[in-house]
Order: C-alpha cells, then sequence, then structure tokens
C-alpha cells in the first residue's frame, strides 16, 4: 500500500511540473509587436551610418536619408516613397514590412530586419538577394 502511495505522490508531482512548465510559458510577440510599433511611430528616422562587412559609411551632418513612420500606419521617406507599414515578428525576428509607391506610381515592397529599437535609436538589417553579407543602417529619431 505504501509502495502504492508513494508512486501516486511521484505521479501527481511529475503532473502538476509539466502542467506548470506548460501553462506558464506566455506568448508576448504581440506585446512586443505593439511595443515596437509604439517607439517606431510618430518619428522620423535619420540615417546616420551604415554598415556592410567592413565598409562603413558616415551621414553624420549631411542631408541623407531618412523615413517617417506614421502612428496611423502610413510612411513616407527622402526618396518620394509613399506607403504603409507593420511591425511584424516572423521566424523570431521583429521586421518593418513597407509597402510603398514611387511619385510615378510603381509598387515597391521590403523588408528591414529591427536588430535594435529604443526612444531615439534604430537599428535595422537586410541582404540583398544573393548577397552573404548583411547591411546595417544605424537611424537617429527626430519628432
Amino acid at each position: 500500500m505504501k509502495k502504492y502511495l508513494n508512486l501516486t505522490i511521484i505521479f501527481l508531482f511529475a503532473l502538476l511540473s509539466i502542467t506548470n512548465l506548460t501553462s506558464c510559458s506566455k506568448d508576448s510577440s504581440g506585446a512586443e509587436i505593439k511595443l515596437t510599433q509604439q517607439m517606431l511611430s510618430g518619428k522620423t528616422w535619420f540615417l546616420d551610418y551604415s554598415i556592410t562587412g567592413t565598409s562603413e559609411k558616415n551621414y553624420l551632418g549631411q542631408a541623407s536619408y531618412f523615413i517617417k513612420f506614421s502612428k496611423n500606419d502610413s510612411t513616407s521617406d527622402s526618396d518620394g516613397l509613399t506607403g504603409t507599414y507593420s511591425v511584424q515578428k516572423i521566424n523570431n525576428k521583429l521586421q518593418i514590412n513597407v509597402k510603398a509607391k514611387t511619385s510615378s506610381a510603381n509598387s515597391v515592397e521590403y523588408i528591414y530586419n529591427i536588430e535594435a529599437i529604443g526612444t531615439s535609436n534604430l537599428v535595422l538589417y537586410y541582404t540583398l538577394n544573393g548577397a552573404s553579407i548583411p547591411t546595417k543602417l544605424y537611424f537617429s529619431a527626430k519628432n
């Protein structure tokens, strides 16, 4: 009888442990996406520098590329592209997906991976088709 009681206790302990492990995992993707969108929107982001491999281009103090992400999910940039954007998490990576049109109404879609985002700093990266080395873009924000 004591042997069955010990086995029952061990079984119940194992069952509770498994239940607690699976029930404690939270899907924070939605919250992470929402926070990222809030930090990104309502600002104009100016390109400070870019790095591809060991090659660095510095744009500080120069008229350079900028992109504006509005709170209504619209976007525009210094190249004349206007459209919409969304923040997604794909393969455990936060991404900005931009669907825009050129001034001559040609459709353009591009995706940036988000490496880091803060209240006034943003690091994005992308890899061109056929390339093996990503390009990192370092931005600072102006409201």
